[in-house]
C-alpha cells in the first residue's frame, strides 16, 4: 500500500479519478496453508473466497436476477426509495465503500449526496483492480463531478489506507457482506472499521434479516446457486491442481434455525479420494459427507445493533423494504 496517501491529495486537487494501492497477492488471497487447515477440521471447510474467480464473479451476477434471489433486488429498492433520508440524516460526508463491486448500487446513493450536498468525494476499497476501474467508470458516467479514489487491498488494508482521509465520513458496506463472515472475522473487520473513523463517523451497512426458512432455502438453491457452489470446486482443480470431480457432489443450503443462518454444502455422493497436488495433500471422503462452502446469517435489527455497539457504534436509523427482509442500518461512531 502507498504510505503517502495520495488520494488525499488527489481528491484536494481536483483530480476526479485515482486508483491507488498494490495488488493483493494471490497467495494472501487464496493461501494454501489456510486450505489444508479448513479441509482438515469437521466438518471439512472451503473458504467462500473461492467462489469469486473470474466464472464465479460472473455467476454472482446471474445470481442477482435470479427471482427467488431476492437480496440485490430488495436493497437496491430500499437505496432507491431512502437514499435522500440517508444523506439528510448525515449531512454532508466523505463516502467510503468496503468490497464496492462495480458500485451499481452506490450511484443511487452518491445521486442523492450530490443532490443534496453537492460535489461528493468518494473512495472504494476492493481487492480487485478491474472491479475499480469498472465502478469508477459507472458511477462518474452518472455523476461526472465526483472524486473518484480506488484502494486496491483487503478490507483491513484499504481502511488503514483512507484512515486519513477528511471526515466526517460514512463507511458503506452494502450486499449484506457481513452476513457471510464467521465470528472472528466479523470482530476483525469492526475492530478495523473503529480504528480507520473518528467520534462522530457513520457506518451504514446491508443486512438480511431473519425470516422463514422457505423464502430463505428458496434464494439459496435455484439453478445459479447450484452452479455456484459446485464452481468453486473447479476453483480449486484449476488453482491448486486437485481432482474433485464435480458430478461426485451434490449441493445443499438449509436453513441452520438454531444458528441464525443459510449453510451451503457440497456433499460427496459417493466414497472418494481427493488429491491436491500443488498441496501435497489428500484425504478420503466418505459417501454423504459434507464440505462447508459458504455460511450467509440472518439476523434481527436489535440484536445486529447491540452487537455493533460492542464496537463504539450506536445505532442512529433503520430503513427496511414493506416485507421487511432487508435491512439498511445507520450507525454512528460514539466510543472510538
Amino acid at each position: 500500500m502507498a504510505q503517502d496517501h495520495p488520494g488525499t491529495a488527489a481528491v484536494a486537487t481536483g483530480n476526479k479519478y485515482e486508483i491507488i494501492g498494490l495488488d493483493v497477492p494471490e497467495e494472501t488471497l487464496f493461501n494454501g496453508d489456510l486450505l489444508v487447515a479448513s479441509l482438515s477440521e469437521s466438518p471439512r471447510r472451503v473458504n467462500s473466497i473461492y467462489y469469486y474467480d473470474d466464472t464465479g464473479s460472473l455467476l454472482f451476477e446471474r445470481l442477482c436476477t435470479e427471482k427467488t434471489y431476492y437480496l440485490f433486488r430488495t436493497e437496491r429498492d430500499i437505496l432507491a426509495e431512502y437514499a435522500k433520508d440517508i444523506a439528510e440524516t448525515t449531512g454532508s460526508v466523505f463516502l467510503v465503500e468496503l468490497g464496492s463491486g462495480n458500485a451499481e448500487k452506490t450511484t443511487l446513493l452518491i445521486d442523492a449526496y450530490a443532490r443534496s450536498h453537492g460535489l461528493t468525494s468518494y473512495a472504494a476499497v476492493d481487492i480487485n483492480r478491474s472491479i475499480l476501474e469498472r465502478a469508477a467508470e459507472n458511477i462518474l458516467s452518472v455523476s461526472p463531478d465526483l472524486n473518484f479514489l480506488g484502494v486496491v487491498g483487503t478490507y483491513q488494508a484499504g481502511l488503514a489506507e483512507v484512515k486519513n482521509l477528511a471526515a466526517p465520513k460514512l463507511l458503506i458496506c452494502l450486499g449484506s457482506t457481513i452476513g457471510n463472515m464467521h465470528n472472528d472475522e466479523l470482530d476483525n473487520l469492526l475492530l478495523s472499521a473503529r480504528s480507520s473513523l473518528t467520534h462522530g463517523d457513520y457506518f451504514l451497512v446491508g443486512i438480511d434479516l431473519d425470516k422463514e426458512t422457505t423464502m430463505l432455502e428458496a434464494a439459496y438453491n435455484n439453478q445459479t446457486a447450484i452452479l455456484a457452489n459446485l464452481c468453486v470446486l473447479q476453483h480449486l482443480n484449476w488453482r491448486f491442481g486437485a481432482n474433485f470431480q464435480i458430478f461426485q457432489f451434490r449441493h445443499l443450503s438449509v436453513h441452520n434455525k438454531d444458528l441464525h443462518r443459510m449453510e451451503s454444502y457440497l456433499e460427496s455422493t459417493q466414497n472418494q479420494l481427493i488429491t491436491i497436488d500443488k498441496l501435497q495433500f489428500s484425504f478420503d471422503l466418505s459417501k454423504g459427507e459434507l464440505i462447508l462452502t459458504e455460511i450467509m446469517n440472518k439476523v434481527k435489527v436489535c440484536d445486529f445493533s447491540n452487537m455493533l455497539s460492542q464496537f463504539g457504534f450506536r445505532r442512529v436509523q433503520h430503513w427496511t423494504d414493506l416485507q421487511e427482509r432487508y435491512a439498511l442500518v445507520l450507525c454512528r461512531l460514539v466510543d472510538s
